[in-house]
């Protein structure tokens, strides 16, 4: 299976860094989408990486070998919040620039397509708290804690609407990661094999989105693709499982995917590889 490092340098970045404007800077409300009364407008998280697409190839490498706790704080903390930031780019299975954290069921043309953007936005509101709501703009800049106002103009600025549970939870995941080390259990093994089948989906549809770019069209995913995207879900599955939550939607008319559709065969052998994967980074560290 090829690994973040396969992919064009120049697309990591397409994916990563928007061709847009930075946007001017907003007085500080405060740090997090705490609950808020229904209501109001739309609220941004904006964030800042001064090399984000090293910084995310990173993180993706970190999350498939389960080493998040052997980065220092910092380090953790800005590699986590590319990896949000990947992850809401991957989840619209397009190169076009629409608005990060805006995800439906019109972006894909297909149920198989809606099911792996599900997938991948799934897992950032299965580890942030349920019914978030923002009360403010969110900004954050690369390990930093969630405060003050940033510079634009400088250093590109990535902008997230917080306009679906998808976003919201990725707004919250990037603000209190560095201010609480444990919002997110790294040392967990079901939260840890799901950030590492996360991080390889990742990948899988990076790489096939770029492969749709050369034919100049939509592919199917094939059946490897699919098996590991159901591994996904199941991932998710047992993790919400675990915690007594229905498996939750990351915005409105997200499906799963139809399992009859692919053979037990590819699905047996992802299982296999997420197993020893697992397997060989817990002897690491023993």
């Amino acid at each position: 299976m090829p690994s973040a490092r396969d992919v064009p340098w120049w697309w990591w970045r397409q994916w990563t860094w928007p061709e847009e404007a930075p946007p001017s800077p907003l007085p500080h409300h405060g740090p997090s989408p705490a609950p808020a009364p229904p209501g109001g407008g739309i609220f941004r998280w904006l964030h800042r990486d001064r090399d984000l697409t090293h910084t995310s190839v990173a993180a993706i490498e970190t999350a498939k070998n389960n080493a998040w706790l052997s980065l220092d704080r910092k380090t953790r903390a800005r590699q986590f919040r590319a990896l949000v930031v990947v992850s809401l780019r991957v989840a619209a299975l397009t190169r076009k620039p629409i608005p990060l954290g805006r995800l439906g069921p019109d972006l894909y043309s297909t149920p198989d397509r809606n099911a792996a953007g599900a997938a991948i936005a799934r897992t950032l509101v299965l580890l942030a708290p349920p019914r978030l709501r923002p009360v403010s703009d969110i900004q954050t800049d690369e390990a930093s804690p969630a405060q003050g106002a940033l510079e634009a103009g400088i250093i590109p600025v990535t902008t997230v609407l917080l306009v679906t549970a998808c976003a919201l939870a990725a707004a919250y995941l990037a603000t209190v990661i560095s201010q609480a080390v444990h919002v997110v259990n790294f040392d967990d093994e079901v939260t840890a094999r799901l950030l590492a089948v996360h991080a390889q989906a990742l990948e899988i549809l990076s790489i096939h989105v770029e492969r749709e770019r050369v034919a100049g069209h939509e592919l199917p995913f094939d059946e490897t693709e699919r098996a590991w995207l159901i591994g996904l879900e199941d991932a998710q599955r047992r993790l919400a499982t675990m915690r007594g939550r229905p498996l939750p939607s990351p915005f409105h008319g997200a499906t799963q995917f139809a399992r009859a559709a692919t053979g037990f065969g590819a699905v047996a052998l992802v299982a296999v590889a997420v197993f020893l994967l697992m397997s060989r980074n817990n002897g690491r560290r023993s």
